[in-house]
């Protein structure tokens, strides 16, 4: 049974693992720069530092939920409710993204910003007052045991209810989350193709209508 609680910073290293280990390979934020680095041990040490920093930097506008088993971190959830503001580069950078920049340069890192940006275009098109489902990471050590579906099931969507919403959007770049999604009661919105850095990413839009 998982118990879901609202982020607090006492827990900030188990939940930068789960938020870590769960994208690790994950195509917008791994197989955008992997031919930037010359070994994996390089490639995953710029990742690691990458995810902090956008975990840092996306709860500095968006809500994020901790999910709790045998008081051991399982899961976090990440949502943007319909009154926060996008972030942006200044939450990048004061989030420890100062080292990510000066690693691959600012123009590397202002297309990677442009295209995480471009993930989102078509969830920003759709009417109305939603919520959108920014990060579900599942420490990978506890997949397939219903974690991720329960996220959504007993904890994001009693969440809108109870505070009036009746949209939930959520984007991702990996095909093998599609089914998942639709499993969950989202409908496909839009597939499409992006590119960045000559590499061409999958980027699939869902919503759920409560």
């Amino acid at each position: 049974m998982i118990e879901y609680k609202r982020y607090d910073r006492s827990y900030e290293d188990e939940v930068l693992k789960v938020f870590t280990e769960s994208f690790a390979g994950y195509p917008l934020f791994w197989g955008v720069f992997e031919k930037r680095f010359k070994s994996e041990a390089k490639l995953r040490s710029f990742y690691e530092r990458l995810m902090k920093g956008i975990f840092r930097a996306t709860i500095r506008k968006d809500d994020c939920y901790i999910g709790f088993a045998d008081r051991k971190v399982r899961s976090v959830v990440i949502v943007e409710k319909p009154s926060d503001k996008p972030v942006g580069f200044w939450d990048y950078a004061v989030s420890g993204m100062a080292g990510i920049i000066a690693r691959i340069g600012i123009r590397d890192t202002l297309r990677f910003m442009e295209m995480s940006d471009k993930t989102e275009i078509v969830v920003r098109s759709i009417p109305g007052p939603r919520w959108h489902l920014y990060f579900l990471a599942v420490d990978p050590e506890h997949h397939k045991q219903g974690i991720g579906s329960g996220a959504i099931q007993d904890f994001l969507i009693p969440l809108v209810r109870s505070n009036g919403g009746n949209l939930i959007t959520v984007t991702t770049n990996a095909e093998k989350n599609v089914s998942f999604y639709i499993n969950n009661g989202f409908k496909l919105v839009k597939e499409e193709t992006l590119e960045c850095n000559a590499k061409t990413i999958g980027n699939w839009t869902f919503r759920m209508d409560l």
